[in-house]
């Protein structure tokens, strides 16, 4: 069944899934679940999902490159890498490791250029932890504020004299009243 299999694949925490992937199109290594080695065999037939895949190892190379290259703990918080036409792309998991890693952008273009090439620029995301489980817990994930925080916005809206910010504060007052 191999949507079943395909399924319990994409489901895999994303280092697992990594490390799992990595291991299945190198040999039968049989650390790695059958139902995944079948799914990158499966899933490699297809010319433009075996392209999609080629990328996927690009980057997972270029991934444990940039985290060799990085002090604890920041290694553990770029989360993924790419780099497309010598732009360099970071994903981190909060703004404090955003500015870390624009730090050390230097060191990783030394680092990386005889492996992946010149570097001619850098984006650094940030996609944090909450927005990127949110969907694996099933739970609304729309912010709450407090009966107390919202009378403040609208007591703070009251002394605003700009019309506009007065009124996006009463807004985001009643909004967050109505996710309670």
């Amino acid at each position: 069944m191999p949507s079943a299999n395909l399924k319990k694949c994409v489901t895999l925490k994303d280092t697992q899934a990594t490390s799992y992937y990595n291991a299945a199109h190198q040999s039968a290594n049989p650390s790695v679940p059958t139902e995944f080695r079948q799914a990158c065999r499966f899933l490699r037939r297809n010319d433009k999902i075996a392209a999609l895949l080629a990328v996927i190892e690009r980057n997972v190379k270029l991934l444990g490159d940039i985290r060799s290259a990085l002090p604890a703990p920041l290694d553990e918080h770029c989360l993924h890498a790419s780099l497309d036409a010598g732009v360099l792309t970071l994903v981190t998991d909060s703004p404090v490791w955003s500015s870390r890693l624009r730090f050390f952008a230097p060191e990783l273009e030394n680092a990386l250029a005889a492996r992946h090439g010149p570097i001619s620029g850098y984006r650094i995301r940030i996609q944090p932890h909450a927005l990127a489980s949110s969907s694996d817990s099933g739970s609304n994930s729309r912010n709450r504020l407090s009966a107390r925080t919202a009378q403040h916005l609208v007591e703070a809206a009251a002394g605003i004299e700009d019309a506009q910010v007065a009124a996006a504060l009463r807004r985001l007052a009643k909004a967050g009243a109505d996710n309670r």
